[in-house]
């Protein structure tokens, strides 16, 4: 077999094209690349690269009577065609030459330096506007690889979305052609923007936090809308008393801003958490929060808990976290489940707590825990203790069979 390269373009001009690239075209007796990247190669035999499944197979045949360049742009190893090659035929001897690409470009042009930046691609990816945000609220400077289709609209609009709209947005479009078009500004100003098809966009934002991905998410990992949630020291009791496995079923009834939902989700990331709720402001801000935090195995259920929990898979785990006077239907419903559950009631009312004490007075296994919590305030040089709403934590063993 002969030798094989892979060589970087960098954006396809000659100018950005670097020596011992040069070098390696004028010795390769082939070199395969795209359209607009084969006059870089004049004079050679040439073969344009168009359907890559195609050109895979076609492979091991070429390189039985030519040496081959495959000239691609930008850099080979940066969301390029090396990983795709090199998947496919694990044992070849690939030689790399590396190339300036469209990110160092954008970065030169705006002064952007590139030591803690976080790459990503839109391009031929499967992405959703709660991962752009996601990517965006952890890192000081974010860049993504854009296409005609998904690329600076889908970006600022997801900023918005997700109450990043205090970024910056830089954006390159046929960077060192003629036609070269560089903008900066916030994401709204690009919301309706058209997407250029040579581009790339890089994203500053001046207060990144990290983004947990454990269990036990603070509660400013949360997006809020003034729908209710429960407070992240109630949460760790809650998570405690429902004895969650790593492939638990879960349902969360009257779930909110879905802090418990995600929490529960992050515990149990090879089972699958339902989060019904009914209130729009609820449901509106349960879904973002579900994106945001890349909560992929939280199904949300729009709808009153009683009338669809007949539809649901059968559960391991049921937290309550609001019924708005319908617990007596839910626990019914939930005694007559197939298999003995775990189940959590959470009671903030005396009201509430007057009748959950009393459906559940005989139920197997009773705990009634209270949780008194809070946080401290400073006035003048000193602190003082603000406390929550006391909440009391009904944890016990439901089902047909308990």
């Amino acid at each position: 077999m002969h030798k094989l390269w892979l060589v970087g373009g960098g954006s396809g001009q000659p100018d950005y094209l670097l020596p011992l690239a040069k070098q390696v075209l004028e010795q390769a007796d082939c070199v395969i690349a795209s359209e607009r990247f084969l006059k870089l190669a004049a004079g050679k035999k040439q073969i344009p690269m168009k359907q890559l499944s195609a050109l895979l197979e076609q492979l091991p045949t070429l390189l039985q009577t030519d040496s081959i360049a495959i000239l691609v742009s930008g850099d080979p190893l940066l969301y390029s065609f090396y990983r795709t090659v090199r998947n496919r035929y694990p044992d070849w001897e690939i030689t790399v030459i590396p190339g300036i690409g469209s990110l160092q470009l954008l970065g030169a042009k705006f002064g952007l330096t590139m030591e803690d930046a976080f790459i990503s691609s839109l391009h031929g990816k499967h992405y959703t506007a709660g991962s752009i945000a996601c990517a965006v609220a952890q890192h000081a400077l974010t860049f993504f690889f854009c296409s005609a289709k998904d690329g600076v609209r889908q970006i600022a609009q997801a900023l918005c979305q997700y109450q990043l709209s205090d970024t910056t947005m830089y954006i390159g479009a046929d960077l060192t052609y003629e036609t070269e078009q560089t903008w900066s500004g916030t994401p709204e100003q690009f919301c309706s923007a058209e997407n250029p098809a040579l581009c790339v966009t890089a994203v500053r934002n001046p207060n990144p936090k990290p983004v947990g991905t454990a269990g036990f998410l603070p509660d400013d990992a949360f997006l809020r809308n003034g729908a209710p949630m429960t407070k992240e020291e109630v949460r760790a009791v809650i998570i405690s008393k429902l004895r969650l496995q790593p492939n638990s079923i879960v349902w969360d009834l009257g779930a909110g801003t879905g802090s418990v939902s995600i929490t529960c989700a992050k515990c149990c990331p090879y089972g699958q958490v339902y989060a019904v709720e009914y209130q729009e402001q609820a449901l509106d801000i349960l879904r973002q929060n579900c994106a945001y935090l890349q909560a992929e195995n939280v199904t949300v259920i729009a709808g009153r808990a009683e009338t669809i929990l007949s539809e649901l898979p059968v559960p391991d785990c049921i937290f309550i976290g609001g019924s708005n006077g319908a617990f007596p239907e839910i626990l019914r419903q939930i005694q007559q489940l197939p298999k003995p559950v775990r189940l959590v009631v959470s009671a903030v009312t005396l009201e509430t707590q007057a009748e959950v004490t009393q459906l559940l007075q005989d139920a197997p296994q009773l705990e009634i825990v209270p949780v008194f919590s809070g946080q401290s305030r400073k006035v003048g040089r000193y602190h003082v203790l603000q406390p929550y709403h006391p909440v009391l934590l009904f944890a016990c063993t439901g089902g047909k069979s308990s």
